[in-house]
């Protein structure tokens, strides 16, 4: 299957509701598409999604990225929320489309957190790049 072929799939997945029961049987309530893949699918090399757990669920990753490896195949690049470093994080966040939010205004607010501790960490990353340009 191709990259494009597989986000119509997610996409009508998304509307005919089985990318949501998908989640629901993996405790995910936020998932959000993001990278290449959103801003020009036609050039895309895969299709990234973002997920984030239900608050106190949890599942391993790789059960989450075989569930969704299984019903999409190989072009989809998974990626945990609540594991991703800060710049991942917003990246995913600050560019992202909702596919699926079971809780009401997740998204927004890990939009938020996830800027928040981007600022906050900057410094540190400026340090590092200073660090390795000696």
């Amino acid at each position: 299957m191709s990259v494009m072929r597989t986000l119509q799939e997610v996409l009508a997945d998304r509307e005919n509701g089985r990318l949501a029961a998908l989640c629901a049987q993996r405790d995910i309530d936020l998932l959000v598409l993001f990278g290449s893949a959103r801003r020009d699918p036609h050039r895309a090399g895969d299709v990234d999604v973002a997920y984030s757990f239900t608050h106190g669920r949890h599942h391993p990753h790789l059960e989450v990225v075989n569930a969704f490896g299984e019903r999409y195949g190989d072009h989809v690049d998974v990626m945990s929320l609540e594991g991703a470093n800060p710049v991942a994080r917003y990246a995913a966040l600050g560019g992202g489309e909702i596919l699926v939010e079971s809780t009401p205004q997740k998204f927004v607010l890990s939009q938020i957190a996830a800027w928040g501790e981007f600022i906050d960490t900057q410094k540190f990353r400026d340090a590092e790049l200073e660090r390795l340009a000696r």
